[in-house]
């Protein structure tokens, strides 16, 4: 497998990816973001994510909270291997890739474990779209290793019932994201849409930012949208 070393959020925080394999996107960043602006933070907590890839969320995530816990939970040992080194690389003692198939969550974790729980999952139905000749990549775009419902069933496991499920898909999905959450009893905190290019009036969203927690219950905020480019054009 080629490795190539990238940086990622600052030229300090670096990270191992492949062109073999799928590599962290916009997607990553923005979900980043999201959490980061509607999380508070406890001073000592644990989060993981379901279907960490290369890790990139997680590493930002175990630099930027020191007295975090940081699980990735990747189903890909190829991918878990680059994110180990890149944790390494960037000398973080507060992180950890655990092979796992999310759908076998219970044998690997103990209810309710994590603060956090993030997820960037495949966004496409088998069946719908190209799927990439690429297995590592299809993977990553397409749900052949879990579904949306195999997410938010892991999602549910884990997370503490005062704890935050953060969630970036792809607009086309809005429904089956809310009809699961309700199947699975987690209330709506908040939820943003994401616009590729401001300047395209009338256009859908091209994504969705969600976060869910089982004890909420305050009124959910639709927070205003959140543009990738303020013109012009530009690719998943």
């Amino acid at each position: 497998m080629q490795k190539r070393h990238d940086t990622i959020i600052d030229s300090q925080l670096k990270i191992l990816q492949s062109e073999d394999a799928f590599c962290y996107s916009t997607d990553t960043l923005l979900l980043l973001d999201f959490i980061n602006a509607n999380y508070i933070f406890p001073h000592v907590f644990k989060m993981a994510e379901l279907g960490s890839g290369t890790g990139g969320l997680c590493i930002v995530a175990a630099k930027q909270n020191p007295n975090a816990r940081v699980t990735g939970i990747e189903i890909q040992p190829q991918l878990n291997s680059l994110a180990r080194e890149s944790a390494q690389l960037n000398s973080l003692e507060n992180i950890e890739f655990k092979d796992a198939d999310l759908r076998e969550i219970k044998k690997y974790f103990y209810p309710e474990s994590f603060n956090l729980v993030a997820a960037n999952p495949p966004y496409f139905r088998l069946g719908t779209g190209r799927v990439n000749s690429n297995s590592k990549k299809a993977q990553a775009k397409h749900e052949i290793k879990c579904t949306l419902s195999d997410v938010f069933a892991a999602a549910s496991h884990l997370i503490k019932k005062t704890g935050a499920f953060f969630l970036i898909h792809h607009y086309s999905r809005i429904f089956d994201v809310f009809s699961l959450a309700a199947q699975h009893k987690f209330k709506l905190i908040c939820f943003q849409p994401v616009y590729i290019d401001k300047s395209a009036d009338g256009e859908n969203a091209s994504h969705c930012l969600f976060a869910f927690c089982k004890s909420y219950k305050k009124e959910p905020a639709v927070l205003a949208p959140k543009y990738i480019i303020e013109k012009g054009s530009a690719e998943k």
